[in-house]
């Protein structure tokens, strides 16, 4: 716990972002938990982020990947933590992907392309280890904890409308901003009109990226919905959110995405 050989972190996806966070996650299916290991000694000493090195990654790990890096961005932005430096690099992130990811799945060897997902993770890392997450990671980690066949960037797109809807309220212009983003026929609307329809755009970004689905789509028991709700409750992410989810509220959100 004190120190740690040096670590050269080299990037073969552009999602996670820990070649910049002092973060490691661990997965135990025995116990079905997915856990993650927090200490800034687990900063590596130097990262390296060569795009040529994603250009055999398929596409769902594209997808995937590079939807957990709009979700590392959009939830620093939203978390107590953040502030003018992580908005200044979430914003970027955000709309990198956004103009980017789509595009990417229909020809996965445009470098260009490649480049800016590996920038738009970097920053994302960024943002989360000066900031952090919120609400769907931790749903997000207890799918991948229990079902460990569903990939994070994909549990993270399962939550990702129901989570809108049930935060934009309290989040108004940060929601209104990713609504814009992801359809540019609202910049000519109020934040009131604009946020609600951030679930909707979700939605509709999911769909292009071929990463729309439910809980039941990746083999959830059905039965297995309460224990999902208070597992998603153990990581403190949740407590993060604008809106915090009683565990009546956690079931309800659950149920949605199921």
């Amino acid at each position: 716990e004190k120190k740690l050989l040096p670590v050269i972190a080299v990037s073969t996806t552009s999602g996670t972002g820990s070649q910049v966070t002092q973060v490691s996650v661990v997965t135990n299916p025995h116990e079905r938990d997915k856990s993650a290991l927090y200490n800034n000694i687990l900063y590596p000493q130097v990262c390296i982020i060569d795009p040529e090195l994603m250009l055999t990654v398929p596409k769902f790990v594209t997808a995937t990947t590079g939807f957990d890096a709009l979700c590392h961005a959009f939830e620093s932005i939203l978390n107590p933590g953040s502030g003018a430096y992580v908005e200044l690099l979430a914003w970027e992130a955000i709309q990198l992907v956004a103009d980017n990811l789509p595009a990417l799945l229909d020809n996965l060897q445009d470098i260009q392309a490649r480049e800016k997902l590996a920038w738009a993770d970097t920053l994302a890392g960024l943002c989360i280890a000066n900031a952090g997450v919120t609400l769907p990671h931790g749903i997000g980690m207890a799918i991948g904890g229990m079902y460990p066949h569903v990939a994070h960037g994909e549990a993270l797109a399962i939550v990702y409308p129901t989570f809108a809807g049930f935060t934009w309220e309290s989040a108004t212009a940060d929601f209104s901003r990713l609504a814009r983003i992801l359809n540019k026929n609202l910049l000519s609307v109020s934040d009131e009109e604009a946020a609600p329809e951030s679930q909707e755009e979700i939605s509709k970004f999911l769909k292009r990226t071929e990463l729309a689905k439910k809980l039941r789509d990746v083999n959830m028991p059905e039965e297995e919905i309460e224990a999902l709700a208070d597992q998603s409750m153990v990581l403190p992410d949740y407590k993060a959110n604008p809106r915090v989810a009683t565990r009546a509220e956690m079931v309800e959100i659950i149920k949605a995405c199921y």
